[in-house]
């Protein structure tokens, strides 16, 4: 197997030789968050093997992300300046609760150029050291203020929808949405739309106490805002980290229809549509660029051990090239066969007919 792969490596190593990511959204790795958060409900109360939870907010985004097929980049907390983000659309934080305030000034800045920006519950609510601040560092972007401490874990919990919104798109059926587990208490900055607002939680049994109290409320679950060419979504809760737990569907399709409403409902440089749990990777590459397709699917995939493989059938991909650049050749370098593909002025279309494990696909 070794020398079958190096092999393979040897005979396609021009196209591993990146110059940029094709991808336009970028995830902020919240190292400090990871490593020292211990919850807004005070120190001390996270217990023992707990505390692996402090990634599950970027576990959940990162499982939301691989689910819509999106093309991100991680960028940690430290490189945040305005070179280093000018590429990108879109901004998302999962839960960086410690943040420093060199980090929240290029947020800022990120935002002001036009950048859109994602953010759940805590995010920015502490330094660095974990020192709390006494509001959301990054309250006047996300539109709110925190009025409490933090609630949660909770049994029930869920979102009322209160008006139709582009992120509520598919759940035309209901006036109601899962909730996160735990969430800050917030008000609003000034005036905002109440998109979704927080059901109070209840018992979960005995059977006849499972019932809202209250009902309805006026305290956002969510702000959408937007500024000029930047929107912004804000959740006050840990619905990327209440994903990651539950595997609730819908709490999938609403971070879905963020990262779309983020980018104003416009195509990314590169899709890929198809059955199965694929991880992408798009690059610009010495001889053209490259297309990686790894397959997740797979019983054990959020395990260290892969059984076996599942293939996945045939994948449609639309890659977008630079202005004026000619496409002579597709070639998928694992199945070791050129793809037909058309070419209509910067985009180039083809098939993948399946995917075992790993495929890359060149175009020169």
């Amino acid at each position: 197997m070794g020398r079958a792969f190096y092999t393979w490596l040897a005979a396609y190593e021009p196209h591993f030789r990146n110059r940029r990511s094709i991808a336009d959204l970028a995830v902020i790795y919240p190292q400090s968050t990871i490593a020292f958060y211990k919850s807004g409900s005070g120190a001390g109360s996270w217990r023992g093997g707990d505390r692996g939870q402090t990634a599950d907010y970027l576990q959940g985004l990162y499982y939301a992300l691989l689910e819509s097929r999106s093309f991100f980049d991680f960028v940690h907390e430290d490189d945040l300046s305005v070179e280093r983000l000018a590429k990108y659309r879109s901004l998302l934080i999962p839960n960086a609760a410690y943040l420093a305030d060199t980090a929240c000034e290029q947020i800022r800045q990120f935002a002001a150029s036009g950048g859109s920006v994602l953010a759940t519950f805590e995010t920015s609510r502490y330094t660095e050291w974990g020192d709390a601040r006494p509001d959301f560092a990054l309250g006047e972007l996300f539109g709110v203020h925190a009025s409490g401490d933090v609630v949660g874990p909770v049994g029930n919990s869920y979102m009322r929808i209160e008006q139709r919104h582009p992120v509520t798109g598919g759940f035309e059926g209901t006036e109601l949405l899962p909730g996160p587990e735990n969430r800050v208490p917030i008000r609003p900055w000034g005036k905002s739309e109440l998109v979704l607002s927080v059901v109070p939680s209840y018992p979960a049994f005995p059977p006849e106490m499972v019932f809202p109290r209250t009902p309805r409320t006026d305290e956002p679950a969510a702000v959408f805002a937007e500024n000029g060419k930047s929107r912004v979504a804000y959740f006050s809760g840990d619905i990327d980290r209440t994903f990651w737990r539950s595997g609730n569907t819908d709490l999938g399709q609403v971070l879905e229809n963020v990262l779309r409403w983020l980018r104003r409902e416009t195509r990314p440089p590169v899709t890929v549509s198809g059955e199965g749990v694929v991880e992408l990777f798009a690059w610009e590459t010495d001889p053209g660029y490259a297309l990686h397709i790894v397959n997740y699917t797979n019983p054990n995939m959020t395990r260290g051990f892969v059984r076996r493989f599942y293939e996945v059938g045939v994948q449609e991909v639309e890659f977008e090239v630079a202005e004026g650049k000619k496409i002579v050749r597709v070639r998928a370098s694992r199945a070791g066969a050129d793809l037909p593909f058309q070419q209509n002025g910067r985009l180039v279309s083809f098939q993948v007919p399946s995917v075992s494990d790993y495929e890359v696909i060149a175009l020169t």
